[in-house]
């Protein structure tokens, strides 16, 4: 999360002579492990920068008071100024309105995960004036009596030299937002999807700020695509898919109007197209990747009037430019910033904001300036991490015993000759997400930097990836899935790099749930254990009342074809279910959970701990009450890794 904002040297003098915009220096745990957790796990010093629409300026997030604000940076002129906050709340993302406007948004980080009552909309002038409220954060909602949660967010900026906005806001449907057009000097916003096509999920404008595509859905199986040619138009239907089916799915629009699609049809991963709306099918191919799925990351030049390119997240990151001065531009900096991605952002004004990173650094941004040829640091996102210590991420692919290729990223301790170490294999929650990303990422690097190798498979299931992998994984919990992760560690171990007989498995959420199923079905395999915030029982899942989930179409439908039915599949649930197969379990297990969960109660992790502790399992049992799905307190991080790192300690030594 941000805490304060790195500048370039030559503004610091500015920022010492406010001593309340310094943070105080985080504390340290009370026994610091190998290696301490604070560096990797302190909230990030910000979290990001971004240019004004001339490129004049620059917006980015500054510590004042104790609380994160907005802040303004005249880049001609090197003269910031915090120009916006609000009372008991952090600043945690802003953007450009226009030029001498910015938009934000605010939480608590003082606060727990549970305990955030964020939200709300704010807007403010680059000087610090006409501050106003446009929507009021969930913690004035409560306190005025509104118990049904609404909301209104920001949605897009429409950067045509307007105070306008384009938000969305759930006051008629709690589930199904609507877009409005608001202005940010008065506050009055206008309904712009009066006649939306069925309960919309996505809404897609276009570069006017028109409302022209939307994914509706039915049930949580059907998903109906729709398109129009102008916002007072009707709605064309673009088709309408089961979960299974391979789909043309809206994405955004060109500067003439053109609508461009995503599109599995006749391939594995999504692709992006031109729709062709006359014959109400795929047109012109513009990207497409091998291994990951093209869906989104479309880069628009404003000036220009057109799509110049899009960004993809393979293996390792890129940009494909369809435009010669973008491409051009891209070499120029790509050869100042050799072996990392470099991110591109520009406004009218040449020079050019550059946020570069990679696998052992979490990021730094840069001001380029094409006529002077000159590159100027700016910040860097965690300034107490260095990267020529960090370890290296690397992306790896192997076979899984069927013959589907998983992809993964496998982190070695650095300055190490990768033989027999000992194994952290790291399982990432959802599991329908992308797991893993080249770049640097704070659990893998503090375990390689504690001596263990790290692997993170993206096991069957995982999303990004093409569909044939996705869904592989349906109705495969504790079993397909549970394979692959372990024919990731015999991989490992075949090529020498891994000892075996000194393996962890640890994830979160539904890696939590591995986590268990895993010491239960292959105790031979792991010597422990750390489950946080992980399902339990996957019968819990369906049955227990006071989670978000229950009572959703998800769980009413979606996660019976992804999961199981618990009436048509009960034996396999029972088969596959932890809490089923506690007598099992012999490792030690560190599990951890927050006490405000509503995602995956901690009834979950209750449960399994009784029925461990009974029979004599060694467990060491954590609950951070204020936390929810997650870990957001600062001191709570310190806490929970610093017991990570002494458990693997005690478990995986020699």
């Amino acid at each position: 999360m941000l805490r304060s904002l790195c500048l370039p040297a030559v503004l610091w003098a500015m920022v010492a002579a406010i001593p309340s915009l310094l943070s105080a220096q985080a504390p340290s745990p009370a026994a610091p492990p190998l290696v301490s957790p604070v560096a990797f796990f302190k909230h990030a010093d910000f979290g990001k920068l971004e240019l004004s629409p001339s490129g004049m300026y620059i917006g980015g997030l500054l510590p004042a008071n104790g609380r994160l604000h907005v802040a303004v940076l005249d880049v001609a002129k090197s003269v910031l100024k915090v120009v916006g906050g609000v009372e008991d709340h952090d600043v945690t993302s802003f953007s450009w309105v226009n030029d001498n406007r910015l938009v934000f948004s605010v939480s608590d980080l003082q606060l727990g995960l549970g305990e955030q009552r964020g939200g709300g909309l704010f807007v403010v002038d680059r000087d610090g004036t006409e501050v106003r409220e446009l929507a009021p954060t969930i913690k004035k909602r409560i306190n005025q009596g509104q118990m049904v949660p609404r909301y209104t967010a920001l949605f897009e900026t429409l950067r045509d030299g307007s105070d306008d906005i384009l938000v969305v806001a759930n006051d008629s449907n709690v589930l199904y937002p609507d877009v409005y057009r608001m202005n940010t000097k008065t506050g009055r916003r206008t309904l712009k999807t009066l006649d939306k096509p069925g309960d919309v999920v996505r809404w897609v404008v276009d570069r006017k700020g028109s409302v022209r595509a939307a994914v509706a859905v039915e049930r949580g199986t059907v998903s109906r695509m729709f398109w129009r040619p102008a916002e007072d138009a009707k709605w064309v239907e673009m088709g309408a898919y089961q979960m299974r089916d391979a789909r043309i799915t809206p994405v955004a629009f060109d500067g003439d109007g053109s609508l461009i699609v995503a599109s599995n049809i006749g391939r594995d991963t999504f692709a992006l197209y031109r729709y062709d709306t006359e014959k109400k099918a795929l047109g012109e191919l513009l990207v497409a990747h091998p291994h990951v799925d093209m869906d989104g990351g479309v880069r628009f030049d404003r000036g220009k009037n057109k799509v110049v390119g899009v960004g993809y997240d393979a293996e390792r990151p890129g940009t494909a430019w369809f435009d010669e001065d973008w491409a051009r531009l891209q070499n120029a900096i790509d050869r100042a910033l050799p072996e990392r991605m470099n991110v591109l952002a520009r406004g009218d004004a040449p020079r050019v904001l550059v946020f570069s990173y990679s696998d052992t650094d979490p990021g730094a941004y840069y001001i380029f300036d094409p006529d002077k040829r000159r590159m100027e640091f700016l910040a860097s996102v965690r300034k107490d991490i260095k990267p020529e210590a960090m370890p290296r991420r690397q992306p790896v692919r192997y076979a899984a015993r069927d013959g589907l290729e998983i992809p993964a990223y496998l982190t070695l301790p650095p300055g190490k000759t990768p033989t027999r170490l000992p194994l952290v294999l790291y399982v990432h929650g959802g599991p329908w997400v992308r797991g893993g990303h080249w770049a640097w990422r704070d659990e893998p690097a503090f375990l390689a930097m504690q001596g263990y190798a790290v692997l993170e498979p993206e096991f069957r299931a995982s999303t990004g990836w093409g569909s044939k992998l996705f869904m592989a994984g349906w109705k495969q919990w504790g079993q397909a899935m549970q394979d692959d992760l372990n024919d990731g560690m015999d991989w490992l171990a075949k090529a020498g790099t891994i000892d075996p007989k000194r393996a962890c498995i640890m994830g979160a959420s539904y890696g939590g749930y591995a986590v268990m199923i895993g010491l239960a079905r292959d105790p031979e395999r792991w010597r422990c254990g750390i489950n946080y915030a992980g399902v339990t029982d996957i019968n819990m899942m369906f049955d227990v009342t006071w989670s978000d989930m229950s009572n959703s179409d998800f769980l009413r439908y979606s996660a019976k074809e992804m999961i199981g039915d618990p009436v048509k599949d009960a034996a396999m649930f029972k088969a596959y279910s932890p809490l089923e197969n506690a007598a099992k379990i012999k490792a030690p297990v560190l599990m951890a959970y927050g006490g405000e969960d509503v995602r995956v109660p901690r009834v979950h992790g209750e449960r399994m701990r009784d029925a461990l502790v009974k029979q004599g399992t060694p467990v060491e049992w954590v609950v951070y009450e204020e936390e929810a799905h997650g870990f957001l307190l600062e001191s709570n991080r310190y806490d929970f890794y610093s017991r990570v790192a002494k458990f693997l300690d005690a478990n995986l030594r020699p």
